[in-house]
Order: C-alpha cells, then structure tokens, then sequence
C-alpha cells in the first residue's frame, strides 16, 4: 500500500483546515462529515479561535502535540501555500485541497497551482486537488468531502475529476444500484492523479472494480503501465469525457488524418486491459454488475422470458453488440423442456410462456442447466411484469445465481427487468443479493456487453532506439532516396524499385525490376500522388514510360520519378504509425488504397506489439472478412500479416524521430506482402 494512499483513507488523525461553526459554511459541513467516523481523531485548525463545534482547535499544524497523517484544506486559495509549508514541517503525509481559484480561473491560478505543486512534491506532502470533492472511504466511515452522507459500502472504487460524479455516487448508491469502497476526487490533478488511483485501488482489498472518470490524462504511458499491471486482477472501468474536438488535426497523411485524439485514447486503454464507457450511467451500471458478478469471459448468451417479444428484441440487440445468441444442442433443449409446458419453447431465446403458476421451477430450472453447461457464456432472465411480481420467481433467480457462485462456474447472470412501480421491493432483493437488474433490454445489452473483459497486451522488449537516417532534414517529410533505403534496412517487403532522373533511365530500369512497371512523379510536397495525377500504373514497355515522363514534366514540372514493379492483384492494406502526443507511437491498421478515409474501417495498437496482439487489432476490423477471402478469392494469412504489423511497430518504436509513418497500400496475396508506397514524416532533431 503506498504511504499516501494509507495517510488518506486511513488517517490516525486529520488536520482541518478552515475549520468552521457556522451553519452553511463548507468548514463546517466538512467539520461534520469528518467527526461522524469513528476511525480518526478530527483536529481544527483556526488562525484565531480556541475551540471549533466543542474541540480544541490549534493556529498552525504545527501546534498539534500527536501526529497529523491528513490534512483538509478549505480555506482561501492566497492562504494555502503557506498550511502546505507548515504540513511539511509538520510532517504530514497527504493533504486535500477543496478550495478553489487555482488553474481553473486562468493564468494567474495556473502559477498558483504550480506553486502550490512544486512546494508540495519538495516537501514529500502529497497533494490531492485542488479544486476537488474530496475523498470517501465507505467501509471505514470517513467522509472527507462535501458529499452529504456517504454511499452504501460494497466493492468499486471510483476516482473522477469532477465533484459531480462524487454526487452521483452518492445518490447512485442510495437507490442501490451501486455499492462503493472508496471516492477520490482529485480535481485539478497538481499531483495525485488517476495513475496513483489505479495503483492504490489494485492493492485495496475492499476494492474490486474500479471505475474511472476522465477529463485529461496526467501520464498516458504510466496510466497504461498501471492497467496492464491491475485489470488483469481488477476489473477497470474507464469513462473519458471531452471527447469532441473543435477541428481536426492538420494532417498530410491518412494515417494522422485517422489517428484521432480519443480513437487512440479509446484503442490505447483497451489495449491495456480496461473497459471504456461512452457515459456516467454506463460507467456506474458496468462497475455494480462486475462487482455483483463475474465479467463475462465470452459472446454467448442465453435468454429466458415469459415474452416472446422480449426475448426477440434482446436476441437483436445481443447481436448489434457483438454478442451470439446461439442455438442450443439438442440435448439442452431437452433438459429444458422438461420443465416448460408443450407449447413453451427450449430454443434460445427460451420462451415460458403465460404459466405463470409453474414461473418460479421454470426460470429456476433453466437457469440452472444454463450456468451448468458449457454452450453459453452467460444468462439473461427476463422479469416482465407478472414474472417479475413473483417472489418465487426472484428467490429461484437468487438461488441459481448463488449456487453457480459456490461451484466457481465463473459465468454472469444479469436480469432484464421490466416491471411495474410495485416491483420496487422484489428488484431491491435482486440487487441486494448480488444479481444485477437493468431496466429494459436496451440498457441490460449495453451493460453485459461492456462487461466483457480482455486480458491486457503484454509489449515485446526493444532495444535502444536508432538514430535518424544519415542526411535527413531537421524535420518534414523523407524523400524516397532516403526513406526507402531505410525502410529496405528494416527489413520491409518494398516493391523492386529505382529512382530514375528521365524516361531513357527509367526504361533500362524496367527491364532490371520487370514489367509491368508503375511510374511515380518524384515532387517537393506532392503528397497524395494519385489526386494530382501523378502516378500512372500498368506500364509494358518503353513507349509508356516515355509518354508518363513527358506528361508529368509538362503538368508537375521537370524532376525525378519513382519506378516500381507492379505488383500483383490482392487485398490492398494500409500500415502506418503516428506519434501521439499522449501515448508515443501509435500503429494503425486497416484497409488501404482509396478505401481508407472513406471508410475509416482501422484499428489502433500502443507500439510496439507482439504477433498475438496484432491479431487481435486485425480481428477488430469491419472488413475483416476481405482477409478471409471473398467469392473464391485467396484469403491473407493473418499470421504473416501479423507478423509484419508486429515488425513495423517495433522498428517505429525504435525510432523517437518518425513522426507520421504512412505504407499504403500494402498489398497482401496469399502469404506475400508487398509495400507499394510509403511515406514518413521526421521531426526537428535536437541539435
């Protein structure tokens, strides 16, 4: 456990800056909240009274005899970087800052909050805030924030930046939707942030889920390092706010132009192992259902309704969401018809139709032998109105769902309600005893398919990195003299090719690389050759180089050209990378040619990766099925291709200076990869 995060959610003893008896005041709500727990001695601190609400209250941390492990800080923001200085002397291990008037309100605050951090960071205090809710820690009673009370106990930790969503805990959990461990809000971030969180949450034993709310990332690499580290225990459930962008990034390259801020947030945090949510209602559903059940490990899933409507619907909206719904064997269909009447129905979905005196032995039964077998991977009951009336019914749901607990069959089992007011009582025992209960199938979908977890990558080691090839510029893009050399170093499948200054040149090239040939107008910031006419393909002989040339000369003006073998007929792929100014290099894949902006069908991997997550990023792609071959065309070998994402993303790895890496299209017939152009952009090298 670290120190900070033992000094704030465990404290001997708090520290309460601002400390006030006057009704309405945040010192005194603070003052209130932090005296209910029963954990910790509460201290006030008053530059000028001698005892606040009946305690003792001292002029500096420093006056206080015993040790001060936290510090609560709500006073005016000019005042807090001297308490900061008086908690170093005092050493006090972590300190909260509520108050606000830091980076928030402008320029002036930003040097404030700095300040605040470099004087905190020196002094070993660590800082969480300022401009923040503060922290909660539910098992223990303590409450040092402004929440109004504090949440039902169970086992999710959340972190957010916004005071809101320590609310919405709060009010969450009151309806018991939601049981919590701990809250921190950290607000401006100065120095605890959400990498501490993820860190401090893995090793908490009352936490079992963790939930994070995110409006910027503090250290992308380390939050990454911190989730491939803890979801592989823990599930980690991610909502990343501020997604929308005021205009796009100015980029040459379609894989700049494809590589948006929050594509590869999203991408980058999945490929750690996390769970990424689109909204708070999400984030809070997702987080409850993994604390109340296992994630679910595969697609499968199974429906039992007393609606056919129901269960049709649900069976719809599974397979939007990438889930199956598959068919059962005939031996399951005949273990579950046993208990259904004639005309009930033992396929997938399972209809128990209006019988309704039986209700209680039919979802029992079919939930058991659904937990039991190995044909699904998890299990939707659907309680509609007088199913969901129905006690016997809920305490069969309730019993399975125990039972497939104690035989560690490791499967969920989540209940689509759909019930009257007077049902209230009924999804309260449901939730109580550890079944989540998602009002109407839209929302159970959305949330059982957030709970399917995927272990974190594990990223292949790489050596130091290269220097930039001998005579490239300070910055811009490589000219083909240089990039194709070093692209041949690193070992990728280029297309045979010559730069040639004149048609004469070019046609004896031809002859050494073997036609058919494609020529390729060589121009100072030509960038999308094919838009400005400057590529022509299928040349056969001499005659058609020569009239390219003078074409190209008369249009573009005079200058060299690229000669490359054509290659053959095959599924046309784009691999490229960028270095994003959050994660470092980012390696993008998807299908290339004209295709690639159209459609904008590509998946994004952290580099560098192994062969088995590029795998994966291929298996993410819509057009997936254009590997597998299409009307008696050759599939692509998905290892090979992996193979080579892998190769491309551990030689930009190694390579700090590439800035936007673009091959596209990549060819790919069969087994064989062929790069027919490629452009790379460096960035200024350090003198």
């Amino acid at each position: 456990m670290s120190d900070w995060g033992t000094a704030a959610f465990a404290p001997r003893r708090i520290a309460l800056f601002g400390a006030s008896a006057e009704a309405g005041k945040v010192g005194r709500v603070l003052f209130e909240n932090l005296l209910a727990n029963e954990f910790a001695e509460v201290v006030p601190i008053h530059p000028s009274a001698r005892e606040v609400l009946g305690r003792v209250a001292y002029p500096s941390v420093t006056d206080v005899r015993a040790p001060v492990d936290l510090a609560v800080v709500v006073t005016p923001s000019t005042t807090i970087l001297g308490i900061i200085e008086d908690c170093a002397r005092a050493q006090v291990a972590a300190a909260i800052v509520l108050s606000g008037g830091f980076a928030e309100v402008g320029n002036a605050g930003a040097e404030l909050e700095a300040n605040l951090a470099r004087t905190a960071r020196a002094s070993r205090v660590r800082l969480i805030g300022p401009n923040c809710f503060g922290l909660i820690d539910a098992h223990r009673g303590l409450n040092a924030s402004m929440a109004m009370g504090l949440p039902m106990a169970g086992g999710v930790s959340l972190f957010t930046q916004s005071g809101s969503y320590g609310m919405a805990a709060f009010s969450r959990s009151k309806e018991g939707a939601i049981g919590f461990a701990k809250v921190l809000s950290a607000g401006n971030k100065a120095d605890v942030n959400e990498v501490d969180a993820v860190h401090y949450f893995g090793e908490d034993p009352n936490t079992r889920v963790i939930a994070l709310v995110l409006e910027s990332l503090a250290d992308g690499p380390g939050l990454v390092a911190a989730l491939r580290q803890v979801s592989a225990r823990k599930p980690v459930v991610i909502l990343k706010t501020g997604r929308s962008r005021a205009g796009q990034r100015a980029a040459a390259s379609h894989t700049a132009a494809l590589a948006q801020d929050f594509a590869v947030t999203r991408a980058v945090l999945r490929q750690a192992g996390a769970i990424l949510v689109d909204d708070g209602l999400t984030l809070f559903d997702v987080a409850a259902a993994l604390d109340r059940q296992p994630p679910l490990r595969g697609r499968r899933v199974a429906i039992i309704s007393n609606s056919g409507g129901t269960g049709v619907e649900l069976a719809d909206l599974c397979e939007a969401a990438g889930l199956e719904v598959p068919a059962l064997s005939p031996g399951l269909r005949e273990t579950i018809a046993s208990h259904l009447p004639a005309h009930g129905s033992a396929a997938n979905p399972i209809d128990v139709t209006t019988a309704w005196q039986r209700f209680p032995e039919m979802y029992g039964q079919s939930v058991r032998a659904l937990m039991a077998s190995d044909e699904v991977d998890a299990v939707i009951p659907v309680l509609l109105q007088r199913s969901a009336l129905d006690e016997g019914v809920v305490e069969a749901v309730i019993a399975q769902s125990k039972a497939a607990k104690a035989m560690e069959l490791d499967k969920p089992v989540h209940v689509c309600w759909a019930a009257p007011s007077e049902g209230e009582t009924l999804r309260q025992k449901l939730l109580a005893n550890g079944v989540p209960c998602h009002d109407w199938a839209a929302r159970t979908v959305r949330v059982l398919a957030h709970c399917r977890t995927t272990a974190p990558d594990t990223p292949p080691d790489v050596d130091g990195p290269w220097p930039a090839p001998p005579g490239a510029p300070d910055g811009g893009w490589l000219e083909p003299e240089l990039l194709l050399p070093l692209l041949a170093s690193w070992g990728l499948p280029l297309a045979p090719w010559r730069l040639v200054a004149d048609a004469r040149s070019a046609a004896d090239a031809a002859s050494a690389v073997g036609y058919p040939v494609v020529l390729k107008a060589v121009r100072k910031d030509l960038v999308h050759k094919t838009e400005a006419g400057a590529v022509r393909l299928g040349l056969v002989d001499a005659k058609g180089i020569t009239d390219a040339f003078v074409d190209f000369d008369r249009r573009l003006g005079p200058g060299p050209a690229l000669l490359q073998h054509q290659a053959d007929c095959g599924v046309e792929l784009m691999l490229g990378a960028v270095r994003d100014p959050t994660f470092g290099p980012v390696l993008v894949c998807g299908l290339g040619g004209i295709w690639t902006e159209l459609i904008g069908d590509v998946s994004m991997r952290m580099c560098p990766i192994d062969a088995t997550e590029a795998g994966r990023a291929l298996d993410e792609l819509h057009g997936g099925a254009l590997l597998d071959g299409l009307r008696g065309a050759e599939p692509v070998d998905r290892k090979g291709l992996a193979d080579l994402m892998s190769k491309v993303s551990m030689c930009v790895a190694r390579a700090p200076w590439c800035r936007e890496f673009d091959l596209n299209p990549v060819i790919a017939t069969g087994n064989r990869f062929v790069i027919v152009d490629a452009r790379m952009r460096i960035e200024r090298l350090e003198k």
